[in-house]
């Protein structure tokens, strides 16, 4: 294919203006000219006395295989005869016509990451003047699905389509028990280990991974943070890619709404490069850790607890109904000392024995009550039926009393289960049965019109408002859609294949790839938004 140069871009010289230059003024006509500093362009001088090279990337949407072609101009008032330009290094395949100032660029199934061309540049006018080595970069997506396709280089292949790309290559075969790999992330190689994660997941053919940093730590510069850990959360189980990540970005918007610090995951989509091979695209994750913690502002040292099943109900009884053998049922312990679940016994002791107007009344020397008035309002209009009790984590410094909370893993969320199958927009779950401080909200008047009144307030002009839902997702799909298309490409046959989307083989879902299930999530949030005006109205 072909792409004009008007699709692409003009690349301009910049800095420049009829007889002036910015930065150092020219040495006088009648002075000697110094050499270039070496014979390679990589330690010539940039942006001196001669023009600069300036392009915009952004417009180019080159893949390996297409034939580019673009011109290279002069803006301002230097006319484009009035500088000089002379390639010095060309990708593979390409060519430059200085007549035309045209570059002429074929690309192949090596040509992934960005393509660097290198130019001479000085003013026309004083072509013995100190050149300078100006550098364009063109980003050209991989093909991996092309005839002898070429593992693209990590350090240079970095964005696909403008979604960050993380190369992982592996010592040893993937289990869930960590094994050494080389990582590589915008540019930078990290030495780390990688291990399979998840319960369920880890039967799915695309499985979700924790990376671990050993030596230096993954720069998130979007985050303005550094990680030892990361998280990659498979997409294999939502054929809309989005789920998850709106569930994050809404959680971080509510507290955000209220200027309340919380514990709010930080989320961004990722392409995965799995020993050379092109394995799909990721939602990337924090790692609820002690780094988390205190990057969230909170005690470094404080004990985290996971609710792992539905026994962390917040009651004196498991999910079955029987009696629990202790009250920290449902937990793991994942930071602090490990075995004791002093405090975590203490909380649940109080949750479950306090009739609801005490567990109210009483719920801020335990708990932050209106954290979990909005995590059942996030869980309640998701109907992510899973993340109610189960799928949470609960963090306390013992030194200063006070669990917060952080909810977790949303597979099943925005009309689906975790296993595929639909939930319709209709349905609701007011979730007493898996987590009694819920109970204890809707049992007492006062509390539960404060929670509604949460509600409220946030739909008119915050994270629970319909447009700011619906723009988020918008958002995403300008971003990840073409990523989202060739994930489904590599990985359509798996999910149709795999054996535990039961609902599917029954014929009560429609095995809906990519195209249809972007579809059907718009359906269903706006079907959703009409419930909840109708049944919380102004």
């Amino acid at each position: 294919m072909r792409l004009a140069a008007a699709a692409l871009a003009t690349l301009a010289l910049v800095g420049c203006e009829s007889g002036s230059f910015e930065g150092p003024a020219p040495p006088p006509e009648a002075s000697p000219t110094p050499a270039p500093p070496s014979d390679d362009p990589d330690d010539w001088p940039s942006s001196g006395p001669a023009c600069g090279l300036e392009s915009d990337p952004a417009n180019f949407e080159a893949d390996e295989g297409d034939d580019l072609e673009f011109t290279v101009a002069c803006t301002g008032e230097l006319a484009t005869g009035d500088a000089l330009i002379a390639p010095l290094q060309l990708p593979t395949g390409a060519s430059f016509d200085a007549a035309s100032r045209t570059i002429s660029w074929s690309t192949g199934v090596d040509s992934a990451g960005s393509g660097r061309f290198v130019f001479d540049v000085r003013p026309a006018d004083r072509p013995d003047a100190v050149p300078t080595a100006e550098t364009v970069v063109v980003p050209v997506t991989d093909d991996p699905f092309a005839p002898g396709a070429v593992a693209p280089d990590p350090l240079v292949y970095t964005h696909e389509w403008g979604v960050p790309v993380i190369h992982v290559d592996t010592h040893g075969g993937l289990s869930q028990e960590y094994v050494g790999a080389d990582i590589a992330f915008d540019g930078v190689a990290y030495d780390a280990s990688i291990k399979i994660r998840g319960a369920s997941s880890t039967s799915y053919p695309k499985n979700s991974y924790t990376m671990e940093f050993n030596g230096e730590e993954l720069d998130l510069p979007d985050w303005g943070v550094t990680r030892d850990h990361l998280v990659l959360v498979t997409t294999f189980d939502d054929n809309s890619y989005v789920r998850q990540k709106l569930i994050y970005d809404q959680w971080n918007a509510i507290a955000d709404y209220w200027e309340d610090p919380r514990l709010t995951p930080r989320t961004f989509f990722v392409v995965l490069y799995l020993n050379g091979d092109y394995h799909g695209l990721y939602t990337a994750l924090d790692r609820i850790d002690n780094e988390f913690i205190d990057q969230m502002g909170f005690f470094r040292d404080s004990n985290v607890y996971k609710a792992i099943n539905h026994d962390a109900n917040f009651g004196p009884n498991r999910a079955n109904g029987s009696s629990k053998g202790s009250l920290h049922d449902g937990y793991t312990k994942e930071e602090g000392p490990p075995g004791d679940f002093s405090d975590l016994d203490a909380l649940v002791g109080f949750t479950s024995q306090a009739e609801p107007e005490d567990l109210i009344a009483e719920a801020d020397d335990w708990i932050d009550l209106a954290e979990f008035m909005d995590w059942f309002l996030l869980v309640h209009y998701s109907h992510s039926g899973d993340s109610a009790g189960k799928n949470s984590y609960l963090v306390n410094d013992p030194a200063n009393p006070g669990f917060r909370m952080t909810p977790w893993d949303f597979n099943h969320s925005w009309g689906q289960n975790w296993f595929t199958a639909r939930t319709g927009s209709g349905a609701l779950n007011d979730f007493s049965w898996n987590n009694r401080v819920f109970w204890a909200v809707h049992q007492v008047p006062s509390a539960e019109a404060e929670l509604w009144d949460r509600f409220v307030a946030m739909r008119a002009d915050g994270p629970f408002d319909p447009a700011w839902i619906e723009g988020q997702v918008d958002g995403y799909y300008d971003l990840i859609d073409r990523s989202a298309a060739r994930d489904w490409e590599q990985w359509a046959d798996a999910y149709y294949a795999f054996g535990r989307w039961e609902d599917d083989r029954n014929g009560n879902n429609s095995w809906t790839d990519y195209e249809a299930e972007r579809a059907y999530l718009y359906e269903w949030l706006e079907e959703r938004a009409v419930l909840f005006e109708a049944n919380h109205p102004d």
